[in-house]
């Protein structure tokens, strides 16, 4: 990383106290600045077309309507802070200021017309009158509200106020407009669906009646089968009929048994029939008769033999009769028995045939369910186009206008008696800020220094001279001043002076020292000009004091006491990055002396010192060493072996050019100090 510092802020050029001096002395200069720019702002707002704004309101309306509590085609329109934004941005579209203009005829009106140029096409006619439209258009949120308000400024106060109006009732047309296309395109996409699914259920419908058809699949009133509805019905007769065959079998059981007994007097169903009722009353009335005989006449009486012959012939009738019905009851019997394995046989094949037609039943199903599932769905579209229809009659707008913009009375802009009032202390300012221009570019202030910057820097005339060539004749260089004149006087002719010798310096390499066979602050001062001049270039300007006996670098750049310096950078002590000091007016890093070695030659002949300038050149614009003086032959001949020049400060050119002759220095320039 280069050790390079960042760049620092300038110091200021005057105190406090110089400015209300400047003033004072410049007092005419003052009140003339200010004065133009009061005229100057006079004459603007002359000229300066007056501009009428009005507003109108359009509030987003939350609520819903429920005439015929349908749900909506489309959703209630938010009311948060990104939604107010998307509104906003609806009514700032180009495409609803181009419905206005058209509305009202703007494209013909001058007030929008003179933004058009006569090389301007039809469609570039048209944008202008746009943007010239929407430049006068604002829209805005008010508070925490659902308002939105419409501002407009024109020239012409009742044009504002039909703008903006027409702006807040087109917008509502162009919602329910957005709504009625949305639901028309609803109700299309349903009436299609609708007739597709109409459709898809009359094809399956049509496929579950040719299924049972095609496997003789009949179904009763209820939806259930047949063969389930014979199977229960059989069903329901086999219990019947086996109750019927139990009970007829359980007599006949009885009835067997008391006609083997002989007491054929006990069975019910004996006694129950009309023919033994009758022959049992005609045998009871001959056996009354035979007692009466047979007392009456005796045993051997023709009458009694004739009765009793009666009364045999009757227990023949009436046994006859016993054996009819208990063959009867066999029968019956026999017949139940019958009826039971009859009803059984059915019942099976019955069953067999259910089973059967469960396993074609299993398709049958899944194509009930699906005509099943396609019914409900075309019932429920069916359902939503007939409320789609409805809200066709009903369509209301989410906004609606709640304060039409009026006719303003009293121009909005220009605020001419504010404008022109501010212009008096603006035009102070202005003009005390020229003053201290004039300060600056064409004098110094008394109280700092005794010499004026224009005559301290006035350049001299070039003498003419042999040896070494003179890049640079600098005036000024023995002022105090001078290793900051670049940033505080960057137009005086020093600064041109010292510009140029920068460019000539950078044709020549990066490298360089700088030294002086005289006394005085001429080469420090050489030093921090160069270097100042390039960082203001956007240099990456380095500096290394190499004057170990007597150092005076940083006290030229206005750096105070440092903790390290070059020996620490050279031993490892510190970072060399650490090692550097900023220059507290430029972006300059300079490496000063924070102790001094005993044997100077030494540490600048050094490798390490080679190695430092090496990497330096690689990192670094410009490298300037304020090298020792000529007197020290040994030091200044190390140093100028690292560098790509040597520019030696002199009053003398003459003089100079023999003596650094004898040093045997190549690549040297002069600079002329006066």
């Amino acid at each position: 990383m280069s050790p390079v510092s960042q760049a620092a802020d300038p110091a200021p050029a005057f105190r406090a106290g110089d400015v209300a001096r400047v003033a004072r002395a410049r007092i005419g200069l003052v009140l003339g600045v200010a004065t133009l720019v009061v005229v100057a702002t006079l004459g603007v707002l002359m000229v300066w077309p007056t501009m009428y704004s009005t507003s109108a309101s359009v509030m987003l309306d939350p609520r819903k309507n429920n005439v015929a509590d349908l749900s909506s085609v489309l959703s209630q329109l938010p009311t948060d802070p990104a939604s107010l934004q998307n509104q906003i941005q609806i009514l700032q579209s180009r495409d609803l200021a181009e419905q206005v203009i058209a509305k009202l005829h703007l494209y013909d009106d001058a007030e929008f017309t003179r933004v058009v140029s006569p090389d301007d096409d039809q469609l570039a006619a048209k944008e202008k009158i746009v943007n010239a439209f929407e430049k006068n258009l604002t829209v805005a949120a008010e508070g925490l509200s659902t308002t939105l308000t419409v501002t407009f400024t024109s020239r012409d106060p009742v044009k504002a106020a039909a703008i903006a109006n027409t702006l807040a009732d087109t917008y509502i047309s162009d919602q329910t407009d957005a709504n009625r296309e949305v639901g028309d395109r609803t109700t299309g996409w349903l009436v299609t669906r609708t007739h597709d699914l109409a459709a898809q259920l009359q094809a399956q419908e049509a496929a579950v009646q040719k299924y049972k058809a095609d496997n003789n699949l009949v179904e009763g009133p209820d939806g259930s089968s047949l063969a389930d509805q014979q199977i229960s019905a059989v069903a329901n007769q086999l219990v019947t009929a086996k109750a019927d065959l139990a009970q007829k079998q359980a007599t006949d059981d009885r009835v067997a048994a008391l006609v083997k007994a002989g007491d054929t007097a006990d069975v019910s169903q004996i006694l129950a029939s009309p023919l033994i009722v009758q022959l049992r009353t005609q045998q009871a009335m001959l056996i009354a008769q035979e007692s009466d005989l047979n007392t009456r006449y005796g045993p051997r009486h023709p009458k009694l033999e004739a009765v009793q012959t009666q009364k045999r012939d009757l227990d023949a009738k009436i046994a006859t009769e016993v054996t009819r019905l208990t063959g009867s009851i066999s029968n019956d019997v026999a017949v139940a028995r019958a009826n039971v394995a009859s009803l059984q046989g059915s019942l099976t094949a019955a069953e067999k045939q259910a089973q059967a037609q469960n396993l074609i039943r299993v398709k049958l199903r899944a194509l009930e369910s699906n005509a099943d599932s396609t019914r409900t769905m075309y019932e429920a579209f069916v359902t939503r186009l007939r409320e789609t229809q409805d809200q066709g009659v009903i369509q209301n707008p989410d906004a609606r206008v709640i304060s039409r913009a009026a006719v303003p009375t009293v121009p909005s802009s220009p605020k001419r008696t504010l404008i022109l009032g501010g212009s008096i202390p603006a035009g102070l300012l202005l003009g005390l800020l020229a003053a201290l221009i004039a300060e600056r570019l064409g004098g110094a202030v008394p109280e700092r220094a005794p010499v004026r910057p224009i005559e301290a820097f006035r350049p001299a005339p070039a003498a003419a001279h042999r040896g070494p060539p003179v890049l640079a004749t600098l005036n000024g260089l023995t002022d105090p001043r001078a290793p900051g004149a670049v940033l505080d006087w960057p137009q005086s002719d020093f600064s041109r002076d010292v510009d140029a010798l920068l460019r000539s310096v950078m044709r020549g390499g990066k490298v360089f020292a700088v030294t002086t066979a005289e006394r005085g602050p001429a080469k420090t001062a050489t030093v921090a000009a160069l270097a100042r001049m390039a960082a203001r270039s956007r240099m990456r300007v380095a500096v290394i004091d190499a004057g170990l006996r007597s150092p005076s670098t940083a006290r030229a750049f206005g750096i105070g006491p440092v903790r390290f310096g070059l020996l620490e950078a050279l031993t490892g002590a510190v970072p060399l990055a650490h090692a550097f000091c900023r220059d507290p007016r430029s972006s300059c890093s300079v490496l000063s002396i924070a102790q001094r070695p005993a044997d100077p030659q030494a540490v600048l002949a050094s490798s390490k010192m080679a190695g430092l300038v090496a990497q330096l050149r690689q990192g670094c614009d410009l490298v300037l060493i304020d090298a020792p003086p000529a007197q020290s032959t040994g030091e200044l001949r190390a140093v100028a072996g690292l560098c790509d020049g040597v520019l030696a400060v002199t009053r003398d050119p003459d003089a100079a050019s023999d003596g650094y002759a004898r040093l045997g220095l190549t690549r040297l320039g002069l600079v002329v100090a006066r």
